[in-house]
């Protein structure tokens, strides 16, 4: 009978959980940057907006207590179970993804989404590349679809656990997502782009995270850095166009994006997040002024540019 305790709490547990419900609003003005040929160099801003992305997400959680002890370390164990739908001007996307916290510090992830895109006033929602005609060529809404899947560890802390007081929280945070993103009726090799990203392929990623910042009881409520890093793990992804072309986009590329980070807490059912980036993208060897011409360019260096302004608005129901 005690072997059997266990698994007779687990429909009481999930029964126990709870639903909180969030809205996501989040949009982006990319810089305009002079892009200039060679090894690794700044490039300085060449015009106040490149491109924008804007996108709302509706959230529904169900967090499902799971204690594991009556430790303190282990006795808030939880499970949460969020479904999304993300809806954009480009795109519309629905979102699945488990988290469990078996302590406080760690938090294994696992989700995945799908949704489909289209292409107004020259925005690209979803696209593909043509090596022949060296540009992006819009793919026909539900009729095909993007997908990823992905799982997570996260290490999270807060230096305000062990030593208690207003302003003692000084919190680290690093996540290292696996992730494969594709097109459904896009051939392995291809090149893509989605929600104005283009040089995209089929293929696993990672996207590594991490975060250092302090806490305040204020309405700026949170100063921080932020470094992000992703790429493909396997240059293969991009083969098509080594192929077609002979030269190396180099598949292996690792973005890095660097963001200060300012997160206010406007009141208790709202918050506001914004990031102002600094990017290290590919630098090509030839001179070049669209994104479309770079899958048939040689890559020679990183160029480092301001990037991105970013605002993250969350609102709790």
């Amino acid at each position: 009978m005690k072997r059997l305790l266990p698994l007779l709490l687990i429909p009481a547990a999930v029964f126990a959980g709870e639903f909180s419900y969030s809205l996501t609003t989040a949009a982006a003005d990319y810089l305009e940057r002079e892009i200039e040929p060679g090894e690794d160099h700044f490039a300085s801003v060449a015009g106040p907006f490149n491109g924008a992305k804007a996108a709302t997400t509706f959230n529904a959680k169900y967090t499902i207590p799971t204690p594991l002890g009556a430790h303190w370390l282990v006795k808030d164990a939880n499970v949460e179970l969020t479904g999304s739908f993300e809806l954009s001007p480009l795109s519309i996307r629905p979102q699945l993804k488990a988290e469990f916290t078996p302590v406080p510090f760690l938090v294994f992830g696992a989700g995945g989404s799908v949704g489909t895109g289209w292409n107004p006033l020259g925005f690209d929602g979803m696209s593909v590349y043509n090596f022949s005609k060296q540009e992006y060529e819009a793919l026909t809404p539900f009729a095909h679809y993007y997908y990823d899947l992905w799982a997570s560890a996260t290490f999270q802390f807060d230096v305000g656990a062990l030593v208690p007081g207003d302003w003692t929280h000084v919190v680290m945070l690093a996540t290292y997502q696996w992730i494969y993103k594709g097109i459904t009726g896009v051939d392995d090799g291809d090149i893509w782009e989605w929600q104005v990203i283009p040089g995209e392929a089929n293929g696993w990623q990672y996207y590594v995270t991490g975060v250092l910042g302090y806490k305040m009881p204020l309405v700026l409520q949170m100063v921080g850095f932020m470094a992000e890093f992703y790429g493909h793990f396997d240059r293969s992804d991009f083969d098509k166009g080594i192929r077609k072309t002979g030269k190396t986009f180099d598949g292996e590329f690792m973005w890095i994006d660097l963001s200060l980070l300012l997160d206010f807490k406007l009141n208790d059912k709202n918050g506001l997040k914004t990031l102002f980036t600094i990017e290290g993208d590919r630098s090509f060897a030839t001179p070049h002024e669209k994104s479309s011409e770079e899958p048939l360019l040689v890559k020679t260096g990183r160029e480092w540019s301001f990037y991105r302004i970013a605002l993250i608005w969350d609102h709790k129901f």
